[in-house]
């Protein structure tokens, strides 16, 4: 009997040590991973050297001139033309909301109020801002509630094009309109011009096929999908965007997601803009949709100044190019009115409804003709554009932290059902290993898209410069962006420093992949952050 006494206590002994074991190491998962839907998971780092993502923010502000914008949130309906109107959620009633335009140099102070009846925030979308006002609930601070006012404040060093959204429940909140334009001009520019237009790029869903719950809650034909952006074997054979692809090929960019109305700003009836002959105009085009939209000018050659915000040396003017633009990715475009003519802005998708909604008409000349040999324009390649340089990094640069990243889709068995998800290397948030750096460090990634969607891959926080193309470095200017869009069979090498201290999401911004499981962290070693995600504490960052 007392020998059975002591195997049972045995026993019990050895099953609370494996059961302590388990909770070690499910615990050293969480504090290591993105805070996922977990309840009250936080990134946390119990060093000595422990910094709190809170503490992370500019410490010049009082020698700065300081521009102070007062921001809604609220519902608005909105006459997006064609015979549709939407209630959309908007910053200050408009979409685009307000325009953030300010100096370099100066101190950007946005007091945001939400009005709506659901937590929002901002993020700065391609601003490498400290971490702490990043604008990502559950990771830099809580969503604002109802009621709230929150106020976000950063130095405006970087020049050119930029945007803001919500990031709370982006995949939704973006998609019914909460975001806006940012512009912040040069003390000295490099280009002069008389008319300086910002057009924005977004798609909407009104009557029956409006908006979608979050994370799991839509109904099953949403999950049970793909999105219906390019998906199928063909596509896997480009060599990138500088051969146009057949109309097999394209025929999937056609109707993007079941949006039924595609805008310029405010209106899918055409926009018009002013300039008169022999003025000089500078198009700073974002795209806010989920799409990626192929874009060209007709009437006028035009130069690619910036791409993402970040200038581009030495562009030749182009006659006949498509620009293929990804999901929040920005192109700016100068070019000289004609004398007679005006020019116009159009959109060469295959979608009839599409190629009607998403135009611009430039100055109050007779019309160009419309070319007819449009979609057989070649694509713009920015691995081939500008005067060649090197820049930061090269193709056989040493790096201290080299990263892989292969993006896909399919089904998966989530909870006993099959859902459509998007993944990194196999696996969906928040199961995705993050990226880990120390400051200082000079870190590779290398996108390789084994799908058959686009991915438009955004690193929150940071400038990153590309430097290869499906193995082959880059033959023109330097080119750094803050997204870079994949498509089936491409692969893209990014490079950057490590010199922004914080927890940033590194994310697909077609936000539906995102939401579905696209995204991951990459965390500088010992910051914290007090906040967490989850049903409990109302952040949902996707």
């Amino acid at each position: 009997m007392k020998k059975e006494f002591i195997q049972s206590d045995l026993r019990n002994i050895l099953i609370a040590a494996c059961l302590l074991l388990g909770l070690v190491i499910f615990g050293y998962f969480l504090i290591n991973n993105y805070p996922g839907t977990n309840e009250k998971k936080k990134l946390t780092d119990a060093t000595s050297t422990s910094e709190s993502i809170t503490s992370i923010a500019n410490s010049d502000a009082k020698k700065r001139v300081t521009k102070t914008f007062n921001i809604t949130a609220k519902v608005a309906s909105l006459d997006l033309g064609d015979g549709k109107k939407v209630d959309a959620w908007t910053f200050d009633g408009t979409s685009p909301g307000t325009q953030i335009r300010v100096k370099q140099g100066e101190r950007i102070v946005v007091n945001l109020k939400n009005e709506l009846p659901e937590p929002v925030t901002i993020h700065w979308h391609g601003l490498d801002v400290p971490a702490a006002v990043d604008g990502v609930p559950g990771v830099t601070q809580n969503a604002i509630k109802p009621g709230e006012t929150y106020t976000y404040a950063f130095n405006a060093d970087q020049v050119g094009t930029y945007w803001y959204h919500s990031h709370q429940k982006s995949a939704i909140q973006t998609e019914r309109g909460l975001f806006g334009t940012i512009v912040i001009e040069p003390n000295k520019p490099a280009v002069k011009y008389e008319k300086d237009y910002t057009v924005a790029i977004h798609e909407w869903k009104t009557g029956a096929i409006k908006t979608r719950k979050h994370n799991g809650e839509q109904d099953k034909d949403w999950d049970s999908y793909p999105s219906n952006h390019i998906r199928n074997e063909k596509a896997q054979t480009l060599e990138g965007p500088l051969m146009m692809p057949s109309n097999d090929q394209l025929k999937d960019l056609s109707d993007g997601d079941d949006y039924d109305v595609f805008t310029l700003n405010d209106t899918s009836e055409g926009l018009r803009l002013d300039a008169k002959p022999g003025e000089t105009v500078r198009l700073r085009l974002i795209n806010a949709g989920n799409n990626t939209h192929l874009m060209t000018l007709v009437g006028a050659p035009f130069q690619i100044i910036a791409l993402d915000g970040r200038d581009i040396k030495g562009g030749d003017e182009l006659d006949k190019a498509i620009l293929p633009m990804g999901a929040a990715q920005r192109y700016d475009l100068v070019f000289k009115m004609p004398e007679t003519t005006s020019v116009k802005l159009i959109n060469v998708d295959p979608s009839k409804k599409m190629n009607r909604m998403l135009t611009a008409t430039i100055g109050n000349g007779s019309l160009p003709k419309k070319p007819i040999d449009i979609k057989s324009y070649p694509w713009f390649d920015f691995t081939k554009y500008g005067e060649k340089e090197v820049g930061k990094f090269t193709i056989d640069s040493k790096f201290t932290k080299v990263y892989d990243m292969d993006l896909a889709e399919g089904v998966k068995d989530v909870n006993g059902q099959e859902k459509w998800v998007y993944t990194i290397n196999g696996k969906t948030s928040p199961d995705i290993p993050p990226i880990k750096v120390e400051k200082g460090d000079k870190v590779k990634i290398r996108f390789k898209n084994k799908g058959e969607e686009i991915h438009p891959m955004h690193l929150h926080g940071h400038t990153f410069q590309v430097i290869s193309k499906n193995g082959k470095p880059m033959e023109g200017s330097p080119i750094y962006l803050d997204t870079v869009n994949v498509f089936p069979g491409e692969e893209y090498e990014i490079a950057l420093e490590a010199n922004n201290s914080g927890l940033w999401m590194v994310h697909c911004h077609h936000l539906v992949h995102a939401e579905k499981g696209m995204h991951t962290m990459m965390n500088y070693e010992g910051v914290t952050t007090p906040f967490s995600t989850g049903d409990h504490s109302g952040n949902h960052p996707e």
